[in-house]
Formats: structure tokens, sequence, C-alpha cells
């Protein structure tokens, strides 16, 4: 495998890690769901911000767990 077949690779693996992107946002919509009938609701900021730690944190776990078979094939 070429190097840059191994970087595309990579990176398609990467970027189809979903799994932490979808539990922050439901985490982050079922808390909005629940501060809803307090006197200051959340609004969709919870989720907004659920998912984008939960985007950090796939590509942190793509990188260096899903993924590292083919970080390590180019060393």
């Amino acid at each position: 495998m070429t190097s840059d077949e191994r970087k595309a690779k990579l990176a398609q693996c990467i970027l189809s890690q979903y799994r932490f992107c979808a539990g922050g946002a439901v985490a982050g919509a079922g808390y909005s769901v629940l501060r809803r009938s307090s006197a200051r609701p959340a609004g969709p900021w919870p989720m907004l911000a659920g998912g984008f730690a939960g985007t950090l944190g796939d590509f942190a776990y793509g990188y260096f767990v899903e993924c590292a078979h083919l970080r390590e094939e180019g060393r």
C-alpha cells in the first residue's frame, strides 16, 4: 500500500467514527428535555456541546484505538 493510499484509508477510518458524537447529542438532548420544566430552560446548547465533545472524542478514539493499525503500517 502506498503512502497516499494509507493516508486515505486512515482518513476514511477516522471520519467513519460516530459513536461518541451520537451519544453526546442524545445525552445533551435528554438534559435539555429534563431541564425544560425548570425556571430557565437550557435550550439547544447542551445537545450542541455534547455533539461537539463527542466529535472530538470520536477523532481521538478513531486515531489512537480504532484506526491504530493503519497508523502503525506506515512506520
